[in-house]
């Protein structure tokens, strides 16, 4: 692990940086991979800002997005060059890079060296440089530190991007990560120009068809446990090709099972393909879903995480309840 000090003197020595997050990327990834790059472009820095996944349509509006190059092959990085920095925000894990991870793989070998930012409780310092703080509501509350210690004065463009981040990953400053510290960074980047109301409607009351499709689809799946305290939905992958969702579609649907009055643990089963199924796990009050995450090889926050998990859908859901049941002693 490095103080935040340290990273920002690597951010203030490099020439050339690039700037990633993860597959399936979220507001937090996003807004803080945006943020970040464009305060080091305004330092004179050479930025590349990359997506090993798909960008989400309702993050669309964010400034500079339309310069993430999603999923980029090595040569589209000139690496030749000059050798850099590549700075991973979000990114637990380094399987969470994709197909990416061969690119930075390949970049370390030609000398670039590799920064982690991140927040998750379960993440894993697997860089040259690490910053991990758990206590942070988000990713963009590290960056709004780390543009404090670089100098960077916020504007409009830098600060709607961190506040999106913040909004996104408290659930809209509801969960038990968000503290006063958070409430202060947010006031500054009102004052900086964020429209609260234009962001909030793009990120919260605004989603494509297709999304509402996916509700109805995972409503008629629902289940409850016997003791009413843990509730799941699935999606299989005939009714998603079906229906034409994608990730972004199926995003936050877990939620609707976790606001049922007395579940605790909320799930969300979705069938990647025959050999691999995708969960995403979400809690209350007291259950601790990254570790439950983490006996399936996942990870994330105590009250929102997933897990890539192979087997069939059946198996893996049977495994997951089963699991679950258990972290709720029943």
């Amino acid at each position: 692990m490095n103080s935040l000090e340290r990273v920002a003197g690597e951010l203030a020595n490099a020439r050339r940086v690039i700037v990633s997050g993860h597959v399936m990327p979220d507001g937090d990834c996003i807004g803080s991979m945006l943020a970040l790059g464009l305060a080091l472009e305004r330092a004179g820095k050479d930025v590349t800002f990359v997506s090993p996944g798909q960008i989400p349509l309702i993050y669309a509006f964010l400034p500079g997005v339309e310069h993430v190059k999603v999923n980029p092959a090595l040569p589209q990085l000139n690496p030749e060059a000059a050798t850099g920095l590549v700075v991973i925000v979000d990114t637990s894990v380094p399987e969470r890079l994709g197909d990416f991870l061969g690119v930075v793989s390949q970049l370390r070998q030609s000398g670039w060296r590799t920064l982690l930012i991140d927040h998750h409780i379960s993440a894993l310092p697997y860089a040259d440089y690490n910053y991990i703080d758990p206590g942070a509501s988000a990713v963009g509350e590290i960056i709004f530190d780390l543009l404090k210690l670089l100098g960077q004065k916020l504007d409009r463009d830098i600060a709607t991007c961190l506040y999106t981040t913040i909004a996104t990953d408290t659930g809209g400053f509801r969960y038990e990560t968000t503290t006063s510290a958070t409430h202060r960074k947010v006031a500054e980047l009102i004052e900086a120009g964020v429209d609260v109301r234009a962001v909030s409607l793009q990120i919260f009351e605004e989603r494509p068809l297709k999304s509402i499709e996916a509700l109805r689809a995972a409503l008629n799946t629902l289940q409850i446990s016997p003791c009413g305290r843990a509730a799941w939905f699935t999606m299989d992958k005939e009714t998603a090709d079906r229906l034409q969702i994608g990730d972004e579609h199926i995003d936050g649907l877990v939620n609707y099972a976790r606001v049922i009055q007395g579940v605790e643990i909320a799930l969300l089963f979705r069938e990647v393909n025959e050999g691999k199924t995708k969960v995403s796990f979400r809690s209350k009050n007291f259950v601790d879903v990254s570790r439950l995450a983490g006996t399936f090889g996942g990870g994330g926050h105590p009250r929102a995480a997933g897990a890539l998990v192979p087997g069939k859908l059946d198996a893996v859901r049977d495994a997951v309840i089963n699991a679950s049941m258990t972290a709720l002693g029943s």
